[in-house]
């Protein structure tokens, strides 16, 4: 066998590394902040960073942030199927590192609470009481209260009340509804 390039240098190297040669954790340190910065530009909304074809990025970008859209659309059904959810989700997901998408889920729904329809806050209530043993947690969509309760042996059950909300009191002397 025939031995290519300069033989390696043998003995103790500094800080600075052997003569000739550049310092490696140096060349590590700068090479683990352009990943960085390359990382938070592609999914977290950083800045392009310098020496990049900014086409190249936008496009890598958009790619990124489809496969995380659908990733939550997959775990996520009713929340995907709410009017402009793709919009919604792209311009929240932006400037957000990804967090997976069962966290992604959780935070867009929680961000955007008060716009869900009934089956994206079912979803959201029964995928909050699944992170806990024990749960007991309620949500009142348009005029009915949503209520999550786990517990071991139990499970997770969903119950729906009406709610009956009194706009004026009873007149004196009305003590029960005529039928």
């Amino acid at each position: 066998m025939t031995a290519v390039g300069p033989p390696c240098p043998v003995g103790p190297v500094g800080p600075a590394g052997p003569a000739g040669l550049p310092d490696v954790e140096a060349a590590r340190t700068r090479l683990a902040a352009a990943q960085a910065e390359l990382l938070a530009a592609l999914v977290a909304g950083g800045p392009d960073p310098d020496g990049f074809d900014r086409a190249a990025l936008a496009v890598t970008r958009r790619a990124l942030l489809d496969k995380r859209l659908a990733g939550v659309a997959r775990r996520w059904p009713a929340l995907a199927a709410e009017p402009g959810f793709a919009e919604k989700f792209a311009a929240f997901a932006a400037t957000r590192p990804p967090l997976g998408s069962h966290q992604d889920g959780l935070a867009f729904a929680g961000a955007h609470r008060a716009g869900l329809t009934g089956n994206a806050r079912r979803e959201l209530l029964l995928a909050r009481a699944a992170t806990r043993r024990f749960a007991l947690l309620a949500d009142r969509p348009g005029g009915r209260a949503l209520v999550a309760v786990r517990a071991p042996g139990l499970g997770t059950r969903l119950l729906s009340f009406r709610l009956s909300l009194r706009t004026s009191p009873r007149a004196p002397g009305h003590d029960s509804d005529p039928a």
